[in-house]
């Protein structure tokens, strides 16, 4: 027999890597986009009011190292256009004030179809209306916790909104501070 009639065993073919890389992308992608996803989402729950700790309107509550309490929502005048200014005025009793002394808080106006309402800043023609009405307005959300408060001692918050006439009525306190978000909690009135 000559070399050339002498059959070589096959030899095995080389490993097809494509293949092989095409099988392990379902596994290897969504583990990647968990990964560089879950920074990102873990941000947004944190930055998000997402949980409510709801609470009866006329009870004081606890959220993030206060004591939370509603000394009134009133409104203050009503506008041309059919919207009502008003204005709401809280107490913070302060438990931890590491944790009440971390900005920006965020206080709003709720309505039981989700409609919400961030402060406003009222015209000097209302505004005057409330100093007439109360020499100490307190201060807004923001500064009043910048001052960092003694553990123990109260701060007067007083915010104004502008919302709908209709709206007024209904409308729930909502209060999200850092130290407690993605849990707010929800001052909310029994009609």
């Amino acid at each position: 027999m000559t070399d050339a009639t002498v059959a070589e065993p096959a030899a095995k073919p080389p490993p097809n890597w494509r293949r092989r890389c095409l099988w392990a992308l379902p596994i290897v992608l969504p583990l990647a986009l968990f990964v560089q996803a879950h920074k990102t989402v873990s941000a947004w729950a944190g930055a998000s009011d997402l949980v409510a700790q709801t609470s009866p309107f006329d009870r004081p509550a606890s959220l993030a190292g206060a004591e939370w309490r509603i000394v009134s929502l009133q409104r203050i005048a009503e506008r041309p256009d059919g919207s009502a200014v008003a204005l709401l005025r809280l107490e913070a009793k302060v438990l931890d004030a590491e944790s009440v002394a971390q900005p920006p808080c965020r206080i709003a106006l709720l309505a039981p179809d989700g409609r919400r309402w961030q402060p406003a800043f009222l015209a000097p023609s209302e505004a005057r209306r409330v100093l007439s009405r109360d020499k100490d307005l307190g201060k807004t959300c923001g500064p009043a916790f910048l001052g960092k408060p003694v553990t123990g001692s109260t701060v007067a918050i007083t915010e104004s909104f502008i919302l709908p006439t209709s709206a007024f009525a209904t409308a729930d306190v909502t209060i999200s501070l850092p130290a407690s978000r993605p849990r707010y909690l929800r001052f909310a009135r029994t009609n």
